[in-house]
């Protein structure tokens, strides 16, 4: 070897040595305040004048001031009243080692005043310490957030001596100021340089190893699948539409003129709201059967309301008097043409008669009732939901609980509508929920729902990929339909070209904003379009469907320019476009790898409030985020990294909801259900990932142990199975709890520097990761043949494989994923795609009849704010490589048509290079 490449390998020997020994030297822990208990009810710092009495309350997600600074870290906080000056919120977190910690919170900094409160934190064994903050400013008083906002996120830190184990953390509002105390998030760690500005946390190892993870994707690994190569797309994967006719675009009407006998009429559904603007869309294509969007026949004419008063057919009874008729004539006249309609906060009121004879009629074209943000616009009873739900013991309970009250609700709601019981009342209701989906869909479909949705915005934790594995994991299980609620929501500001609601002025800056530079931009919504309806989408349900037309214009120089198509109204136009050439086969998402979690899982990455379920179900002591969640959120976000340190930017409308996972876009959830009928999903999955705590029936074990031994391959945690049927899996044996912080990675041999977790070593089986209590790094380190310290470890069983992973729920004692989990990710996942991208972008694979279909999204240079426009940075661009495993004979972009694409050999199979622009999208099919 060359001298100088001798030294660089020494010195790069010598620099990932020195990294490893640095994580040995600290540990950190996390601690949301929304967390602690004793929080309860709510302070909105920036509402009317918020009062608390001796305690904190939830505040948050936040109005402007919070999105503009960037968000919440893990979407919320808690305030208190300026005057209280006795609140209390308290947690038990625990201590890895002793030592010094450096104790960071991240709070609510008012300008011109104090924003004092204290910590006490008592360990359990040692003395207490009582930490002082906020006494004087931590930014500057004419930072550009406090003039506005008068007030600004900050971070202070202070030290101190804490021994190991459990210590308990007090937040106390302790005085009494001229301005609310707001609590983000606290930090403890022992790593002295640590300073965070923004949500910055620190270092760690397991981020570390997802980074070398995405560096090495090209590197040969052993696949750990028994089950790999098969690229068949399973029957139960093929996305369901209504009447099985199709994709649907569900759009909001406000009249029926179009409906009616007027020849010059505009003879399509259409819907505008801005007065000037529909005068001249009447006028330019009166008589026409050639209008941009509004000629597809796909697009569905969705009425508001609880009820389809729109049917009613005597005026005097008719939602539109006027016109009272011409849409049951409509319908008459075009009898393939679907209808629907929209309840958002509609009152249930009787139907006339005749509008209930018509639904009966036309009840077989009748997609259903969109309930935007909600499970269906009904009242639980408290009282009954109160009484159902004490005697809870588990969330399977409280699951059983919530079904009861609501399907009760939702029942009396619809005799109401009906004057009469109405069966499978909630079998038309298609709940569209955003905070709360991943809880939901499976409740939902088990409910007798046709459809699930799920509404996506940009100030959530969003990771639209998550979610929708979710949401179509649960359709595929369950047999049902999934709608796209379309909006373009960025906090409390969305993107609307239209007169007629827009916010433009002083008053508005603290409530709602919404106008044309506002909301989640183009970027998101041109983003959203593409990936959803590549995801198997049944339907889009278009909120704002009033302003894909506007008249544009400025100053008297400027004047206005003709009616035409906003940019918006241009995004939907190309995408009605392109999706209408019967060519462009989307086929079905290819996602060959499945988180299971219990039904009655209740987790939501982004809650209103830190319960499961949403604290819908009252039971605080059953509901409370746990370490079932944090598992949940430490699985998914090692799935889908980069997520997790996306969350410490900024929030801008496309980093925390496009994410270019360090696996692709290739995971599914399904749902442990009692009704073991339901599991029919589980065996088109080559592998299956237990996530968060899973209550096993009898009946359930058994299903999960023939799903491995009929060739799947299984990974489970320690303690997070529990039920007469985990006996059924025969969990292999274990000793007695050990700790260690650093461990071999036996495939092939990789030395691993990890915070402190506890383990079992598990007896038997192959060892795949070694733990080495005692030991420290070296250079040219060997793995160790003793392998008595097994803590995951792989056991063959009839065609699949069991992997038992024996840290607790896979979390370290910080309660992050251990670094392990990465590892066995990247072999579990390995040969199970037929096609893979190389490179930093979001990809998605589907197969269609002819070959495979792989959509690119790169959501850099795009980093628009929630209020405002942002120039795409072109030298974001990206270079990308596509390989398939078996030889291609073409390849053709569906939006770039006129790219000549240049296939090369690659084996036996086929390589691709091409840039994804900044802030783009490509969709490229492979033949």
């Amino acid at each position: 070897m060359p001298r100088y490449l001798l030294k660089k390998a020494i010195l790069l020997s010598l620099l990932s040595l020195l990294t490893r020994l640095a994580y040995a030297e600290h540990e950190t822990v996390w601690i949301e305040a929304e967390h602690f208990a004793g929080v309860k009810g709510y302070c909105w710092p920036m509402g009317p004048k918020p009062v608390t009495n001796g305690h904190w309350g939830i505040s948050g997600p936040g109005w402007a001031s919070e999105w503009t600074q960037g968000g919440e870290s893990n979407f919320m906080s808690i305030a208190c009243g300026a005057e209280d000056d006795k609140a209390v919120a308290h947690a038990t977190v625990e201590i890895p080692v002793n030592g010094t910690y450096h104790v960071w919170i991240r709070f609510r900094d008012n300008r011109g005043c104090s924003s004092r409160f204290q910590l006490r934190l008592t360990p359990d064994k040692g003395e207490p310490a009582l930490l002082t903050y906020g006494t004087k400013p931590v930014i500057e008083e004419d930072n550009e957030l406090k003039l506005y906002w008068n007030w600004a996120f900050g971070w202070e830190g202070h030290k101190t001596a804490l021994s190991k184990g459990p210590a308990k953390l007090e937040l106390l509002s302790a005085f009494q100021e001229k301005g609310c105390r707001q609590i983000d998030c606290i930090v403890l760690t022992t790593d002295a340089a640590y300073r965070p500005l923004i949500k910055e946390r620190p270092s760690h190892a397991t981020w570390d190893m997802l980074e070398k993870v995405r560096a090495a994707r090209t590197t040969k690994l052993e696949p750990l699948a028994r089950r790999t190569g098969q690229f068949s797309l399973p029957p139960e994967w093929q996305p369901r539409t209504f009447r099985d006719k199709g994709f649907l675009y569900l759009w909001n009407m406000d009249q029926v003129k179009w409906a009616g006998e007027d020849p010059q009429r505009v003879p399509v559904p259409y819907h505008l709201r801005d007065a000037d603007a529909l005068a001249a869309f009447e006028k330019k294509y009166a008589a026409s059967k050639d209008v941009p969007i509004f000629s597809d026949p796909r697009i569905v004419p969705t009425f508001h309301g609880a009820g389809p008063k729109i049917l009613a057919t005597d005026a005097k009874d008719a939602k539109q008097s006027k016109n009272a008729g011409d849409f049951t004539r409509w319908l008459d006249a075009n009898p393939e043409r679907p209808w629907a309609m929209m309840m958002n906060y509609a009152a249930p009121e009787q139907l006339p008669p005749g509008a209930r004879e018509n639904f009966l009629k036309y009840r077989e074209r009748y997609v259903g009732n969109i309930s935007g943000e909600n499970l269906g616009y009904f009242d639980m009873d408290q009282n009954a939901l109160a009484a159902e739900t004490q005697n809870a013991k588990t969330r399977r309970d409280l699951a059983a609980a919530l079904t009861k009250v609501a399907l009760a609700a939702n029942s009396a709601k619809y005799q109401k509508i009906f004057g009469q019981d109405w069966p499978d009342a909630y079998r038309e209701v298609i709940p569209c929920k955003s905070v709360g989906m991943p809880a939901f869909a499976p409740l939902c479909y088990q409910w007798g729902a046709r459809t699930v949705g799920y509404e996506s915005s940009a100030m959530t934790i969003g990771l639209l990929s998550m979610r929708m594995a979710f949401l179509r994991g649960a359709a595929r299980q369950f047999g049902g339909m999934t709608a796209t609620y379309r909006s373009c929501n960025f906090g409390d500001a969305s993107t609307i070209f239209s007169d007629a609601q827009s916010y433009t002025r002083p008053r508005h800056i603290l409530d709602n904003y919404y106008g044309v530079f506002s909301g989640a931009g183009m970027t998101w919504y041109k983003m959203d379009i593409w990936y959803q309806y590549m995801c198997g989408a049944s339907m889009f349900y278009h909120e704002q469907g009033f302003d894909e037309f506007w008249i544009p214009g400025g100053t008297a120089a400027a004047g206005l320019k003709e009616l035409q198509l906003s940019p918006k109204g241009n995004l939907v136009d190309r995408f009605l476009r392109v999706t209408q050439d019967k060519s462009k086969d989307r086929g079905a998402p290819f996602t060959p790898v499945a988180f299971l979690l219990d039904y009655a899982h209740g987790w939501e990455p982004s809650p209103f409030e830190p319960h499961a379920f949403g604290n819908m179900a009252r039971r605080p002591d059953l509901t409370l985020y746990g370490a079932h969640e944090q598992m949940l959120r430490e699985y998914f976000f090692t799935a889908y990294h980069p997520i997790g340190p996306k969350t410490m930017e900024p929030i801008t409308a496309t980093n925390e909801v496009y994410v270019p996972g360090v696996y692709g876009d290739i995971f599914d959830v399904i749902y442990a259900t009692p009704d073991v009928q339901r599991w029919k999903t589980i065996d088109t999955y080559p592998v299956v990932i237990a996530a968060g705590e899973i209550e096993l029936t009898l009946e359930e074990g058994k299903r999960l142990a023939q799903y491995v031994e009929n060739g799947g391959t299984l990974v489970v945690a320690d303690e997070q199975l529990s039920g007469p049927g985990v006996a059924a899996l025969k969990l292999p044996e274990l000793g007695q709890t050990a700790e260690a912080d650093f461990f071999a990675w036996q495939l092939p041999g990789t030395p691993v520097v990890s915070p402190r977790f506890r383990f079992k070593p598990v007896k038997d089986g192959r060892a795949l990761a070694v733990a080495l209590p005692g030991v420290k790094p070296v250079p040219n380190f060997e793995p160790p043949k003793d392998t008595t310290n097994s803590f995951c470890s792989a056991f063959d069983r009839g065609k699949g494989r069991l992997i038992f992973l024996s840290v607790p729920k896979g979390l370290g004692i910080d309660r992050v994923a251990v670094p392990a989990l990465p590892l066995l990710l990247s072999h579990v996942t390995r040969e199970l795609m037929p096609v893979e991208v190389f490179g930093d972008v979001e990809w998605m694979v589907n197969r269609n009849a002819t070959g495979w279909v792989v959509t690119l999204l790169n959501p850099a240079g795009q980093a628009k704010p929630q209020h405002g426009i942002t120039p795409t940075d072109f030298r974001e661009n990206r270079r990308i490589t596509i390989k398939t495993v078996a030889r291609s004979s073409s390849a053709a972009d569906w939006l770039f048509p006129e790219e000549k694409l240049e296939l090369k050999a690659d084996g036996e199979g086929s390589s691709l290079e091409l840039t994804v622009p900044a802030g783009g999208v490509r969709i490229v099919e492979f033949k």
